[in-house]
């Protein structure tokens, strides 16, 4: 039996007034801890995922969880101060976070409610609306479908849902079965599980605070019925602030699309989405330039009308394995507006269908890849005046200071189109050291040089490279 989820917005109420006192109470706490700066990143302790855990019991002691560090006595410190203004915390707790072994493997234990039985969680994010984001994660579901998995999408934009018109589902209603009331059956698509705020909230506008837009997002694809996966494509709200940064926390992903398009813009802001998902130790499988060109069907002439894009310097300075572009190509937003994706539509050869079974192809070989969570260690031997790069089998190679400081490839260091090295006249100091190394997710090491320059970034794979001369001591 399925009981109908009625009212003027069917889900929407239910999940709003299902929040208990607690989830009040930690908003009020991380509020108040974002103001602490940490002293060593300069941004807050709850943005930069200093704070590792925060629970509230029922008789109001407050557990939070804090990375181990040199400033840890000092934070515990500013926290506990920082929060003797909530009269209702009766014992606060403020203790080291407990040693992960491993994040990827701790993730997948820790996948709650109905994505017990999910296997792979992957996220499809920009950091600007309007590159196609929601078209594409679409048709990568779709794709990943034609390849054999098992698969559901869920729409995690409260504000500006698109998976029921992409489907042509707007008028669907949700149903909750008999037995189980507080969880909710998906809407299937084409043999594809789906899940949709727009489902919820028919036509009406999304007027909800801010803070709770996260739990609402989380609450909704954690109490939907999807039962066994192999991947749950997530299509992600625009931009990288605290609903992405929750749902990237509650979520647990496997792996990150990321999507954009050849403007200068896009690839601003996509630098900032491959640096927030780093920071959330999620790894990124692939990126995605779309309307990359536009191909005359009267001539085949080629056009770039959007400038030649930044695809290879993306590749190159974050050493993202697989990327690809996709064209302009007016059947994809005709189909889209008729409810029908187009890797459904078009013919199994055409171009179109050919880029996205590339792009499903690419993400399930990064996902099986038994390294993908494994990242080399970088090290300044200060003794023999070599970076020494160790990978996680033992293999090490050192490599002198001024060569790896002179193979860099910043925009201030290489043009980003013609790939000519810029002041090449310029001589290096000799006995330059780096002054800071710090990995950057799973792909690359950056590093702050001694002569002042703070823009390198080295993919692992070129440290690897015969290109980065070996020192032969």
């Amino acid at each position: 039996m399925l009981r109908r989820l009625t009212a003027s917005v069917p889900i929407v109420h239910k999940l709003y007034f299902t929040f208990s006192v607690n989830e009040e109470y930690k908003i009020q706490i991380l509020n108040r801890l974002k103001q602490i700066k940490h002293s060593d990143s300069h941004k807050d302790i709850v943005s930069n995922g200093y704070v590792e855990n925060l629970s509230i019991d029922q008789d109001g002691r407050v557990i939070i969880d804090l990375k181990l560090d040199q400033d840890y006595r000092k934070m515990k410190a500013l926290c506990s101060d920082a929060l003797k203004q909530f009269e209702w915390i009766k014992n606060l707790d403020i203790r080291m976070a407990p040693k992960k072994e491993n994040v990827f493997t701790q993730a997948n234990t820790q996948k709650r409610g109905n994505l017990q039985n999910v296997k792979k969680i992957i996220a499809v994010s920009s950091c600007k609306g309007g590159v196609g984001k929601s078209t594409i994660a679409l048709n990568l579901t779709f794709s990943l479908q034609k390849l054999g998995f098992n698969v559901g999408i869920f729409d995690a934009d409260v504000y500006g849902p698109s998976l029921p018109t992409l489907i042509g589902k707007e008028k669907q209603q949700l149903y909750a079965p008999e037995d189980k009331p507080k969880e909710i059956l998906p809407i299937e698509f084409n043999g594809v599980k789906t899940m949709s705020y727009g489902y919820a909230s028919g036509n009406q506008k999304a007027i909800i605070r801010g803070p709770m837009v996260s739990s609402i997002v989380v609450q909704l694809v954690q109490q939907t019925q999807w039962q066994n996966l192999d991947y749950l494509v997530v299509d992600m709200p625009p931009g990288t602030g605290d609903i992405q940064i929750s749902l990237c926390q509650e979520l647990n992903f496997d792996g990150a699309v990321i999507v954009t398009t050849p403007q200068r813009l896009s690839f601003i802001d996509v630098v900032k989405g491959i640096e927030m998902f780093d920071v959330l130790k999620v790894p990124t499988l692939s990126v995605v330039e779309n309307m990359a060109e536009y191909v005359c069907p009267d001539c085949n002439h080629v056009h770039r009308p959007f400038g030649q894009g930044y695809m290879n310097m993306l590749q190159k300075q974050f050493g993202i394995a697989t990327a690809v572009s996709i064209p302009l190509y007016g059947d994809i937003s005709k189909y889209s507006d008729l409810g029908s994706p187009v890797v459904l539509t078009l013919p199994e050869d055409h171009t179109i269908n050919n880029i996205y079974r590339q792009l499903a192809n690419n993400v399930v070989h990064e996902l099986s890849r038994s390294d993908l969570t494994k990242t080399p260690t970088v090290r300044y031997d200060t003794g023999k005046r070599v970076i020494i790069i160790r990978d996680f089998d033992g293999k090490e190679k050192p490599i002198k200071s001024v060569e790896l400081r002179s193979k860099c490839n910043c925009a201030l260091c290489v043009d980003e189109f013609t790939g000519r090295r810029l002041n090449q006249n310029q001589q290096l100091d000799q006995e330059v050291y780096p002054y800071k190394i710090e990995p950057k997710g799973n792909y690359a090491v950056a590093i702050v040089w001694s002569d002042g320059h703070r823009s390198s970034i080295y993919p692992y794979k070129r440290l690897w490279s015969d290109e980065i001369i070996e020192h032969k001591s």
